[in-house]
């Protein structure tokens, strides 16, 4: 199963909190002088055009309920347009949850790239993988309610990745309790709990509610370190 381009569909840095996923503009085919590379990139925009329109679709009606005219008619374009791009519906809805299941894996290289302690990685991933969860709701919540309707090659694919993501965490944990950073009893169901708890935010989150997702996001990373009983505190918002 081949992974999907998730850097260029989602968000995946703070500063893009609130503003959904993130949709490139069109190329400027005059600007740029055209050639492979524009027509390359056009056909990404208009893909992620549509894994955008058909998350925020299935989100709202359900993989079954909802229909690729609606779609379509939702972007403005005609169904041969959707068929040109992807094969059908299920592969629309594969791509998504590909895409989402990526999206830790993504946060995770980024954070543990850098040269952190275990209690400032943990930290800065929980907010970070917090947030982009927030701001990817409708992919997410795709993920999590259509993963049922997945081909059983895809399906495969994203329990590999969901095991991976577990065994990442739970090394970074256990780094943590050799250093003496953190008192945890049991890694893996402690690592499952820090999933569990970042994962569900789709369920609930309201942009327009009382807390902002950055809030949620510090609120979630303090849980976290409250969790594993850290030793030593971040100096500060890595």
């Amino acid at each position: 199963m081949p992974k999907q381009t998730t850097s260029s569909i989602f968000k995946l840095r703070e500063e893009d909190a609130g503003g959904g996923i993130e949709i490139l503009s069109a190329p400027n085919v005059q600007a740029e002088g055209g050639g492979n590379s524009i027509r390359d990139e056009l056909h990404l925009y208009r893909r992620q055009r549509i894994l955008s329109s058909a998350a925020e679709l299935f989100s709202q009606k359900g993989y079954s309920g909802a229909l690729v005219g609606e779609l379509a008619k939702k972007i403005g374009v005609t169904k041969p347009f959707i068929y040109y791009y992807m094969k059908n519906k299920q592969d629309i809805l594969e791509q998504i949850c590909t895409a989402t299941i990526d999206l830790p894996h993504l946060v995770m290289d980024e954070v543990f790239s850098e040269d952190l302690s275990p209690t400032d990685s943990l930290h800065t991933f929980v907010r970070r993988f917090a947030t982009v969860q927030g701001i990817n709701q409708n992919y997410v919540s795709v993920f999590f309610r259509e993963e049922l309707n997945l081909s059983p090659v895809v399906r495969q694919y994203v329990i590999g990745r969901r095991r991976e993501f577990d065994e990442r965490l739970e090394k970074l944990l256990r780094k943590g309790v050799e250093t003496e950073d953190f008192r945890v009893s049991d890694v893996p169901l402690t690592a499952r709990a820090i999933a569990g708890m970042v994962c569900w935010i789709f369920n609930w989150y309201q942009p327009e509610g009382r807390l902002s997702i950055e809030d949620v996001s510090q609120l979630f990373a303090e849980l976290t370190l409250n969790m594993v009983d850290a030793r030593r505190r971040p100096d500060q918002t890595v």
